[in-house]
C-alpha cells in the first residue's frame, strides 16, 4: 500500500487526475484516518468513480498508448485467426486487406474490408464460411470470399489491396 501513496503522491500524472485536496482525502482514507462529511461526500461523488473507471479501463492497457489504429490492427488480426481456425482454412491461399482501410482513409463509418481466396470452394461452402465468419468477426470487419466477388472488386482488390496472409503451400 505505501507503494501505491507513494506514486499518488510523487508522480505528476496523478495530478491531471486527482487534485491536491483529493490526494489528501485518499491517504487519509487508506491510513484508516476519519474524514469529515464533506470529504466524505467527495470521495463518494468525485474520487470513487474515478477509480471505479480505471478497473473498467483496466483490460484495454495495451490502447493506454493511443498508437494509430490500434484498434484497427487488432481487429485485423483478430479476424485473420479466426479465418484461419475455420474448418475451411486449409483451402485458404490468401487473406487479402482492401478498401478504405489499405488507402488510408477511413471514417467512423469505414469497415474493415478482409476477402479470403480459397483454392477451391464450392458456392454452398462458401455462403456457410461467410455466415460462420460474420457470427464471430470483430464489430465492424467485412470478410468476402473473394471467389465469389465481381470481377471489378477483384480488380481494385488486386491494385490496392494486402495481403495479410498467403499459404505458401498450396
Amino acid at each position: 500500500m505505501k507503494g501505491f501513496l507513494r506514486l499518488l503522491k510523487n508522480n505528476q500524472q496523478a495530478r491531471k487526475i486527482f487534485g491536491k485536496r483529493e490526494l489528501v482525502i485518499i491517504e487519509k482514507q487508506l491510513q484508516g484516518i476519519n474524514l469529515t462529511q464533506s470529504e466524505k461526500n467527495r470521495l463518494s461523488r468525485d474520487i470513487r468513480p474515478k477509480f471505479s473507471f480505471m478497473m473498467e479501463a483496466a483490460p484495454f492497457t495495451w490502447l493506454f498508448k493511443m498508437k494509430k489504429g490500434e484498434l484497427i490492427k487488432h481487429a485485423i488480426a483478430e479476424a485473420r485467426d479466426l479465418i484461419l481456425a475455420d474448418q475451411q482454412a486449409s483451402h485458404i491461399q490468401r487473406i487479402i486487406l482492401y478498401g478504405s482501410t489499405v488507402v488510408q482513409q477511413r471514417t467512423f463509418r469505414s469497415d474493415v474490408d478482409l476477402a479470403v481466396e480459397f483454392s477451391e470452394i464450392t458456392e454452398k461452402d462458401a455462403i456457410a464460411f461467410r455466415k460462420r465468419s460474420i457470427i464471430h468477426a470483430p464489430e465492424k470487419v467485412d470478410i468476402q470470399v473473394y471467389n465469389l466477388l465481381p470481377q471489378k472488386i477483384k480488380k481494385e482488390i488486386e491494385e490496392t489491396g494486402k495481403i495479410i496472409y498467403e499459404n505458401k503451400k498450396n
